[in-house]
């Protein structure tokens, strides 16, 4: 079958409905800004690197092919019949999506520029577009009907596309703090680096409920159950080893290890440990797995002055910059963080790495 029809040669195109128009009404126009839209979308859902926004965008294009079709239509009785209007709850999603991830970026304080990478400055490219969709189809209700939710839906869908680009430069920005701080300790004595205790593993194998794992060291790539079966062992001996230093320095401490989406795996307080110490351990070892090192090589890092100086606050959670984080690896890859707090930072080290020390001991690094 021909792609072409020679129906629109003379100037006019059939709507959905069958009905012939001329190609350049005002119906067409704002139907084919919409479908110009859906091939940004298409664009961007390639190039967005954080794994919901590229959910999202797919999602974004279904609703969207739904909008152009009732507006490729005149007989809205017809159009009910083959396709789905959007909704009052797809705005409401859409307001879902805006809310949940303003949470999650930081406060606004100044005007943004127009994406600091390609996904979000396609992103924006989008919103625009939208922009110009909306005023389109405000143009076209002047003489034909339009329903408010169609409307609506368009209003809040390009708000939508604006937080979507927001959170691509965020991640883009955290990504270019990773890459800086681990180019800086690259230039660090090796005595220093986040391997040094990498030739250290023991060279014994070990199978626990059906997982083998030859040592840490040296474990191919575990899937995420095997992943976090062996981190939960990991934080067993953890928590034995910090405890058992902790009373023999009579330094009470909080224990918090993380998995590397950094969520919460263990957290323990010891007696008379400070209060404070749960959020700065839990911070330490967030800080461990999101900055890839161990938390008192960022120390000098961040002074005044330095090239990561304030990163703390260019970042939605807390990061601690002090020692008493720990990355925990499996064969060279990050599966978690290790946070001591409750003494002094040398106190939280020492407790820290005779920790690292009894897990390698008993399990393997």
């Amino acid at each position: 079958m021909a792609i072409y029809t020679k129906t629109g040669d003379k100037g006019t195109t059939g709507l959905f409905d069958g009905t012939r128009v001329a190609k350049n009404s005002e119906r067409v126009n704002t139907y084919g800004t919409l479908d110009e839209l859906n091939a940004h979308l298409s664009v961007c859902e390639k190039l967005v690197r954080y794994p919901e926004t590229k959910t999202i965008l797919h999602r974004l294009q279904g609703l969207l092919f739904q909008l152009c079709a009732e507006v490729a239509t005149v007989d809205q009785v017809k159009l009910k019949q083959y396709s789905t209007l959007v909704s009052e709850a797809d705005i409401k999603e859409l307001e879902t999506i805006i809310d949940s991830y303003t949470q999650a970026l930081p406060p606004l304080r100044s005007f943004i520029y127009q994406g600091n990478n390609l996904a979000a400055a396609e992103l924006h490219v989008a919103r625009t577009v939208c922009r110009r969709a909306e005023r389109m189809l405000n143009g076209m209700r002047q003489g034909e009907p339009v329903r408010p939710t169609a409307l609506a839906f368009v209003n809040r869908l390009s708000d939508c596309i604006y937080t979507l680009a927001r959170m691509e430069d965020f991640i883009f920005h955290v990504d270019e703090i990773v890459t800086k701080v681990v180019a800086k300790l690259e230039h660090l004595p090796a005595s220093v680096t986040t391997e040094e205790t990498a030739s250290k593993a023991v060279q014994t194998a070990r199978t626990t409920k059906g997982v083998t794992v030859t040592n840490f060291g040296e474990a191919s790539a575990l899937d995420s159950q095997q992943e976090a079966h062996v981190l939960r062992r990991m934080a067993q001996q953890l928590l034995e080893g910090a405890t058992a230093k902790s009373e023999a320095m009579g330094v009470p401490v909080v224990i918090a290890v993380v998995d590397r989406h950094g969520n919460p795996v263990l957290t323990y307080r010891m007696v008379d440990a400070l209060l404070v110490s749960t959020d700065i351990a839990e911070g330490k070892a967030y800080t461990a797995v999101a900055l890839k090192c161990k938390t008192e090589q960022l120390n000098e890092v961040t002074q005044p002055g330095a090239e990561l100086y304030q990163i703390e606050s260019m970042v939605t959670r807390p990061l601690v910059t002090f020692g008493g984080g720990f990355p925990l690896t499996v064969a060279g890859r990050i599966i978690g963080g290790l946070g001591i707090s409750g003494g002094t930072v040398a106190e939280d080290i020492a407790i820290g790495k005779y920790a690292m020390d009894y897990m390698e001991a008993n399990y393997g690094k």
